[in-house]
């Protein structure tokens, strides 16, 4: 069991803290051990006693939340800190990343939040060890913040773990090496949250470093570098909508590409207008429905034919596609190939 201290000038919100369910059902995860109004009685209980897991907010009087954090690092009195901030701003949650925080939860937090945070808190608590690089903590919130679309906080935390990844190696090679691993790691993270991701991807090609071509060049490489790369190639499988409806067309749609999904059929599924439905996910995705399915069918095709065993009117038909030929025409549209030089040119690659 993991010991949490919690800090709010409020004592309202830290007695909302502790009646919210999460504390029942977390099977003995976690308890909250001590309480403290600002940051000052915080650093005297820290130095009194074992806590885990510090929950912390930002603007508090005496010692601020932030300002607790690095005399946290600085003194190594607790593994994980989460931050509680009633602004959303970019510039709360980038300082406190830069200082080490683990997460960054905005006000008014819910059970969800909670959940969803703490799971992931106990998942980093148990993993770490003296020996383990610092690095290896921040992998889950990387992914979290590339599946969330934020270029910006995604490459926070990348350029996190390349100076954790700085302190942590002595050579190009070592940190090379110690990269691949974390990619590993977040690969794994990724489908744990995302499995269909792997239907248009080939994971080992996009999470793996060719050492072997990586070692001729002249300027090193960088963690951050290569996250960049990885949230470009993610982006388009990654619906950005705060609409419900139409994340759940997009989900339906990612998880089953080989599927003949119709927009009449979802609009009788919603209660609404088959016209209202198409027009609000054109709004909220920038292309119609039906464009969408296109691409993903299109994308998986690709995957589909790096596995020679597979014929050409085989995949069309897995794909929904009744007609090879009006397949074939849609693939040539949509990456300037047939399907049969698109398979010959990967193959002599």
């Amino acid at each position: 069991m993991y010991n949490i201290l919690v800090v709010d000038d409020r004592e309202v919100f830290r007695r909302k803290l502790k009646r919210m369910p999460y504390w029942e059902k977390c099977n003995g995860k976690f308890r909250i051990s001590g309480e403290a109004s600002n940051g000052l009685e915080a650093l005297e209980l820290l130095r009194k006693q074992k806590i885990d897991l510090v929950l912390t907010d930002i603007r508090m009087p005496l010692v601020d939340g932030i300002s607790l954090l690095k005399q946290i690092k600085q003194e190594n009195l607790c593994s994980c800190v989460i931050l509680l901030s009633e602004y959303a701003k970019f510039s709360y949650a980038k300082e406190g990343i830069l200082n080490g925080a683990f997460d960054y939860i905005v006000k008014p937090i819910d059970n969800t939040k909670v959940e969803d945070s703490f799971e992931r808190a106990y998942t980093f608590l148990s993993s770490i060890s003296e020996t383990a690089p610092s690095s290896v903590r921040y992998i889950d919130a990387l992914a979290e913040y590339i599946l969330s679309g934020n270029l910006d906080d995604t490459m926070v935390y990348a350029r996190h773990v390349d100076d954790e990844l700085e302190k942590d190696t002595q050579s190009r090679e070592a940190r090379a090496i110690c990269m691949n691993d974390l990619l590993k790691k977040l690969e794994e993270s990724l489908l744990s949250i995302k499995p269909y991701l792997k239907k248009y991807f080939m994971m080992k090609d996009l999470f793996h470093i060719d050492l072997q071509e990586r070692t001729n060049e002249t300027e090193a490489f960088t963690f951050a570098e290569w996250i960049s790369r990885i949230f470009k190639e993610l982006k388009p499988f990654i619906p950005k909508t705060d609409n419900r409806m139409v994340r759940e067309m997009c989900e339906l749609a990612l998880e089953q590409p080989e599927e003949k999904h119709s927009l009449a059929g979802l609009a009788n599924t919603y209660f609404v207008n088959q016209k209202y439905l198409g027009s609000l996910f054109k709004q909220e995705m920038k292309v119609s429905f039906s464009q969408y399915l296109t691409f993903l069918k299109m994308r998986r095709a690709e995957i589909l034919l790096l596995d020679k065993c597979l014929k050409i009117y085989e995949i069309a038909e897995v794909l929904g596609y009744e007609d090879v030929e009006y397949f074939s025409r849609i693939f040539k549209n949509t990456t300037g190939w047939s399907p049969s030089s698109y398979r010959e040119n990967l193959l002599r690659k």
